[in-house]
């Protein structure tokens, strides 16, 4: 960096601390999702500990039947959180510590993106109002969010190296979005290949590759995360009314106005100069934010995404990049007698907007063996859930091993979160059942000879039919031949991408 870049780079720091005073309380933020990510990541570091990887099935979770939410919902967070718990912070302060180290690197990776197309102080400000747009906040210190705030973090990460032209980080910052929040990462993809075109026209190789190799380094979770639903009552569970999550009078201040001033200046700007590529951007902006209030009710009805997104106001998302290059790019074309003016405006009403947002409305202090014991599924409907179960639990077990018809004593030897060994000796055939909802993964031994697990009852639990006299019985789980082709295909990828970038730095080969 040049001195000057330095400086602004020092400045963009202190004005970010603002950002996370909020995370810096002793107590947890109360939010709406908060709860259930803390809960979910303990339960992860302990299928994670005792050797389950990668992780899929939270065995604690679901009053202690298990529950394979992490098979499906964005697992990034939860292995960056066990690396910081390790360390030695509480479950709910590493959970705050992904959240801040979120918001400041949003911050960074935005500057130095936009830093790469436009002066300095344009990429200042831009870099501010990514930080402080208030959907921004918002999802952190209301909705608990981590996986869309990481995201939001990763994502102008991959956009500064793509102007980098660095296939290596682009390829793995295009992964790691992908595991940080599948559903958001869908959406932003295609912002991601928008954008490449935009800026480089259609030198669309240099995308590809790191394109592939991202979805590649990721596959061993969205393989599975795709292949699996077909055993769950996810694609019949309707999770959340898709139209109340439209932005509407009462949180209308989620767009701020910053977003009115962006769009009123942009006007100004085209009134004055015919800028085809800057008025489809606005464009595409203005859309976006169209489609998240109630009068675009209509064009949902149209579109097949309302699964997909869940909620409308998540495409604010989109607006935080565009309104963040939107106004780096007004500020660099106007004069320098009006620029100062700008900075000022655009300082003052980005504040001003995030005022709202920037801390939580109140605090919790929960010890972390509340969240390190919890049960719950940490899903709105269990929309997870494997179709097969008839009774959901609602209280946990007596015993996680029973036997069912019979009264000869099972004397438990191992319960750790991904293995159950237990032996009997019966005076004839039994049926013996484990309080474990059977899963795809789920393997049984008996007398060292694999043996079929029955769940076909209304639990949908695990049950062994056990011959007469001496049984050892091994249970664990384990990965299915698609989750090891997924795995597979990462290794692959992962290794290939190394190998690329040993040829283009060592034997000059171009991509």
């Amino acid at each position: 960096m040049k001195k000057n870049s330095k400086l602004i780079f020092l400045i963009l720091l202190i004005f970010s601390i603002p950002s996370v005073i909020g995370l810096l309380h002793s107590g947890f933020p109360l939010t709406d999702d908060g709860n259930w990510m803390v809960i979910r990541l303990s339960s992860f570091y302990e299928n994670l500990r005792d050797g389950q990887f990668p992780v899929r099935f939270l065995s604690r979770l679901n009053h202690g039947y298990g529950y394979p939410v992490a098979d499906f919902l964005y697992p990034g967070f939860m292995y960056i959180g066990s690396l910081i718990h390790v360390l030695g912070f509480s479950f709910a302060n590493s959970i705050k510590i992904i959240l801040g180290l979120s918001l400041i690197l949003s911050a960074i990776f935005s500057f130095l993106w936009l830093r790469k197309i436009f002066d300095e102080i344009p990429a200042f400000i831009g870099s501010l109002i990514y930080l402080y747009f208030p959907y921004h906040l918002y999802d952190v210190y209301q909705r608990g969010s981590v996986g869309e705030v990481l995201t939001l973090a990763v994502l102008p990460f991959i956009l500064w190296q793509l102007e980098n032209k660095n296939i290596f980080l682009t390829s793995l910052g295009i992964s790691i979005l992908i595991i940080s929040h599948n559903s958001l990462a869908l959406l932003l993809i295609p912002l991601i290949i928008f954008y490449f075109i935009f800026r480089h026209g259609r030198n669309i190789k240099s995308l590809l590759i790191p394109l592939f190799l991202g979805l590649g380094i990721s596959a061993f979770f969205w393989i599975p995360a795709i292949f699996d639903q077909q055993y769950t009552i996810f694609g019949k569970t309707q999770v959340s009314d898709f139209y109340f999550y439209f932005v509407d009078k009462i949180n209308l201040g989620l767009f701020g106005l910053i977003f009115v001033f962006i769009v009123l200046e942009g006007l100004f700007y085209l009134l004055r100069k015919k800028d085809q590529s800057f008025f489809y951007i606005l464009l595409i902006f203005v859309f976006i934010g169209f489609l998240t209030i109630s009068y675009s009710a209509f064009l949902w009805k149209i579109l097949p995404f309302e699964n997909l997104i869940q909620f409308p106001f998540r495409l604010l998302s989109l607006t935080i990049v565009f309104a963040s290059f939107i106004a780096a790019y007004l500020l660099n074309k106007e004069s320098k007698e009006k620029k100062y003016i700008l900075y000022v405006v655009f300082i003052v009403l980005i504040f001003f907007s995030a005022w709202p947002f920037l801390f939580p409305k109140s605090y919790q202090f929960l010890p972390d063996s509340f969240y390190s014991t919890n049960q719950d599924t940490t899903t709105v409907k269990n929309e997870y859930m494997p179709k097969w179960v008839k009774e959901i639990p609602t209280s946990m077990y007596v015993s996680k091993v029973v036997n069912i018809d019979g009264k000869e004593e099972v004397n438990i030897e191992k319960i750790s979160p991904n293995k159950i060994i237990f032996q009997t000796f019966l005076s004839e055939k039994r049926t013996i059942a484990v309080n474990t909802i059977y899963f795809p993964g789920w393997t049984a031994y008996v007398n060292g000879k694999l043996s079929d697990i029955q769940y076909d009852n209304p639990s949908g639990i695990i049950q062994l039919s056990l011959e007469k006299g001496e049984n050892n019985v091994s249970i664990s789980f384990k990965e299915t031949p698609i989750r090891i082709l997924s795995n597979l295909i990462s290794v692959m990828s992962f290794g290939s991408l190394f190998l690329l970038w040993y040829f283009v730095k060592y034997k000059k080969f171009k991509v």
